[in-house]
């Protein structure tokens, strides 16, 4: 299984580079990268400033259709990995719980999407996607539909309860994103 960190975002309300905000004086991407290397062996930043990323042992590649949000990098992540299975991650989640990720794989046979749904929200950016669900992506990035879950019920979901992923780490604090200079003041 490869992981897939999405970097492509203009950070526009963040005003800086949001992989690279740092937590506890660490880079939230570098603190991703050390966290995820100890369960992936092959690991896939998607950005549209690759010179910006300069790791070991990571594949660096661009959005093939840039300016499509998420889904557009969850599509060109897909494309450029040879795994099945991929866990898909978004740059500004500081708090990643590595049993809950590994749970999350294990729960991955027979399915193409793996995702935790918390209070009725879907966690599209902390996910497993197969590559079946490629065409289903294209399909919605050609029509100019980009809402993630668009594509579901056209694939098999195994939905992660708030139970489930409760087994493992705080719900309130796991799917966090940093997406203001207000969310990094009070995660400080």
């Amino acid at each position: 299984m490869t992981a897939i960190i999405l970097a492509g975002g203009k950070s526009s309300r963040m005003g800086r580079d949001k992989a690279f905000l740092k937590i506890e004086g660490v880079p939230m991407i570098r603190r991703q990268l050390k966290l995820l290397r100890k369960f992936f062996k092959k690991i896939t930043i998607v950005t549209n400033s690759p010179h910006k990323y300069k790791f070991r042992n990571v594949k660096i590649i661009k959005d093939i259709v840039p300016g499509q949000g998420p889904l557009g990098g969850i599509y060109s992540g897909l494309m450029a990995s040879k795994s099945f299975h991929n866990f898909v991650l978004a740059c500004d989640m500081p708090f990643i719980d590595l049993s809950l990720v590994r749970y999350m794989c294990k729960k991955a046979r027979g399915y193409d999407v793996i995702i935790p749904k918390i209070d009725n929200r879907y966690e599209t950016l902390f996910c497993i996607y197969s590559q079946n669900c490629k065409k289903h992506i294209r399909e919605l990035l050609d029509k100019k539909i980009f809402k993630i879950r668009r594509f579901f019920q056209k694939v098999k979901v195994r939905k992660i309860t708030k139970r489930e992923v409760s087994r493992f780490v705080s719900c309130e604090k796991i799917f966090v994103n940093l997406n203001t200079p207000k969310d990094l003041y009070r995660l400080k």
